[in-house]
């Protein structure tokens, strides 16, 4: 099939979105990954329930299928190399990369620790930036909300110079 340039674009703003949705619920993964670990839960079964922490439908639906792919086969291996598929990305490699450290000998409370900083400042940044993104759009509504109520404000008035104007003139 030809890659025409529309569906180039509609192709990357697919991975940009599915970027984006793994990068806001990336923390909470891990959190839950390092929770579970923690208490002593089993790799497999630490893989196949990670759909339900997510609240993306993309990625939970991605994720699901990572864990019925497990269930069925019994195989991480080929549920990761599924994974790898939908997120060919760097935060999707570094997810699968923490995951197949889970699967083969599972991680240690001390590398839990060193991605605990990293992780919760990209978390953060990227609230930062939605709620950046929310101010301006909030920005924007009410400046166009203002514009909208001084037209209708001042339409009755401007009509009215204008007869005078033209009264006086005549």
């Amino acid at each position: 099939m030809l890659k025409t340039p529309i569906r180039m674009r509609l192709s990357k703003r697919r991975t940009k979105q599915s970027q984006t949705e793994l990068t806001k619920n990336f923390y909470r993964l891990y959190k839950y990954m390092y929770l579970q670990s923690a208490s002593g839960s089993r790799p497999e079964e630490l893989l196949k329930s990670l759909y339900r922490v997510v609240n993306a439908k993309k990625l939970r639906k991605s994720l699901m299928q990572m864990s019925v792919i497990i269930s069925q086969c019994n195989d991480t291996q080929k549920a990761l190399k599924y994974l790898r598929q939908q997120f060919n990305h760097d935060e999707g490699l570094i997810l699968i990369g923490i995951l197949e450290s889970i699967a083969v000998s599972g991680l240690s409370n001390e590398s839990f620790l060193r991605l605990d900083h990293m992780l919760f400042q990209k978390y953060l940044s990227q609230m930062r930036r939605d709620t950046a993104r929310i101010k301006r759009l909030y920005f924007y509504s009410v400046a166009c909300f203002v514009a909208a109520a001084s037209g209708v404000l001042f339409l009755p008035l401007i009509e009215q110079m204008f007869r005078s104007v033209n009264i006086i003139f005549k």
